[in-house]
């Protein structure tokens, strides 16, 4: 099996279920629904979809709602879209001043923004950088609410395209009104987490768990601004996952320092046992081609090496023409990574400081798993939070988690090595072994003879956190 989970952004070309099972059925652990697109209806019928690819082909799939945020974004053009020649002069106009613009713009190209305030925050000399900083403008000029430029990286300029204002902090809500509203819908559906676009501090990601109220979606946080890469400690204590956004984060900073931060922050996610996503332009080239670049290869077996949680399909599976060999490539580079000297890590390499009992736990059972020949490593957890701590040790077993809470089997989804199983209620520890070695058998991830290493809280079912390891021989 895979150790590395894999997320898939869905859309047009992975909406239809037979799409939709081969995808699961191939390695897709957690399905991403981004919410700069479509409808409520048209993301209500993906979910059931999802739901029903997934029972038929047998697997748990987790649900990732991802808000679009404040996102700075090019308005309705042309289907053909706009071209961009070098040192062409251009001017950037707020929507909403579509008719005063055609009196005051002169022989300026027009490109629509649907951001107003945008002006605001631009200054001469600045550049403005669209379409994942494809196309970049320097601003010359910034009058009546416009931002007047030339072209200095020229391109084509397609409808609701992303647009950047590197180095500039632009001061706005990060949960937008769209946000609250997009949701509320996300909760109604069931989701099993929720990723925030745009994220500053810890602050913003505080406002969105008062928004959840008692709802226990995991809140993931994506890191592509200059402003969380300062403030990520402060943001990774109180979310419970990250997101490496690398897209705009490369654009935001400079690109040659984004390899490094994602060692570092994967590193960070680790320490604490908190699931971390690499996403970005994984395997971009099979958006239109049905083989990915060696650079592309080589991409995601550094991230498998790096030890993250999960890599990321985005445009590859939401709108290339081969969705389906997307995930069976992403799955091939992670099992032959996963299969090499170069994915192992040491024993005790995460250096603990004075650790809690469930840290303690952890490194326990990953000693016995490591060192008694045991099969596999199964954890009963009501959160899965042991399972996570146990996770981050990287151990070359398996990881069974047995629950009685579905929202916590979909929530795994996301978290490196782990099978999570739904499971009566064990009030006794006899009773928690035996629906171990049945789980384990029926299976057949087990035989007689073979050894289990126990983790779970004692007394069995009526405390919560793990605070008991225990060796069991089949």
């Amino acid at each position: 099996m895979k150790r590395t989970k894999i997320v898939c952004t869905l859309g047009p070309a992975s909406s239809k279920p037979a799409v939709l099972e081969q995808m699961i059925k191939h390695g897709m652990n957690v399905a991403r629904l981004n919410f700069s697109h479509g409808t409520y209806a048209e993301h209500a019928v993906l979910i059931k979809n999802i739901r029903l690819a997934a029972a038929k082909v047998g697997k748990i799939v987790g649900l990732m709602q991802d808000l679009q945020g404040p996102r700075i974004r090019v308005g309705s053009v042309h289907r053909d879209g706009i071209e961009l020649v070098r040192k062409e002069s251009v001017v950037l106009v707020p929507n909403n001043l579509i008719n005063y613009k055609l009196l005051t713009t002169g022989n300026d190209k027009i490109i629509p923004i649907d951001y107003p305030e945008l002006y605001k925050f631009a200054s001469v000399g600045k550049h403005v950088l669209i379409n994942d900083g494809l196309i970049d403008i320097m601003i010359e000029q910034v009058k009546d609410k416009m931002i007047f430029g030339s072209v200095v990286r020229p391109g084509i300029i397609f409808s609701h395209k992303g647009i950047n204002l590197p180095s500039t902090n632009i001061i706005t809500d990060v949960i937008t009104a769209k946000d609250k509203q997009d949701l509320a819908f996300g909760l109604k559906q069931g989701i099993d987490f929720v990723a925030l676009s745009f994220v500053k501090d810890s602050a913003d990601i505080l406002e969105l768990r008062k928004l959840l109220g008692k709802h226990p979606v995991q809140i993931v946080a994506k890191i592509e601004r200059a402003e969380a890469v300062k403030n990520f400690k402060h943001i990774l204590k109180v979310t419970d996952g990250i997101m490496v956004a690398r897209g705009d984060l490369g654009i935001e900073i400079n690109p040659a320092d984004v390899p490094l931060l994602q060692k570092s922050m994967i590193q960070q996610c680790l320490e604490v046992g908190k699931p971390v996503i690499v996403a970005t332009q994984m395997l971009e080239s099979m958006t239109i081609n049905p083989r990915a670049t060696r650079a592309e290869v080589s991409d995601v077996a550094n991230a498998v090496i790096d030890h993250t949680d999960a890599v990321m399909l985005s445009a590859e599976s939401a709108f290339g023409k081969y969705p389906v060999e997307a995930v069976k490539t992403m799955t091939s580079i992670i099992k032959e990574t996963e299969a090499s000297k170069y994915d192992d890590v040491p024993a005790h390499y995460l250096k603990l400081v004075q650790p809690a009992i469930a840290d303690a736990i952890s490194v326990i059972a990953y000693d016995l798993a490591q060192h008694a020949g045991v099969k596999a490593i199964v954890v009963n957890s009501l959160s899965g939070q042991a399972a996570r701590l146990i996770a981050r040790h990287r151990p070359e077993k398996l990881i069974a988690v047995l629950t009685n809470h579905r929202l916590t089997q979909q929530q795994l989804t996301l978290s490196w090595g782990v099978e999570a199983y739904l499971v009566p209620t064990c009030r006794t520890l006899d009773k928690l072994l035996q629906q171990s070695v049945k789980i384990m058998k029926q299976r057949k991830l087990v035989s007689p003879g073979d050894k289990l290493v126990l983790v779970t809280g004692h007394p069995v079912g009526k405390t919560h956190g793990a605070n008991m390891v225990k060796l069991q021989e089949i």
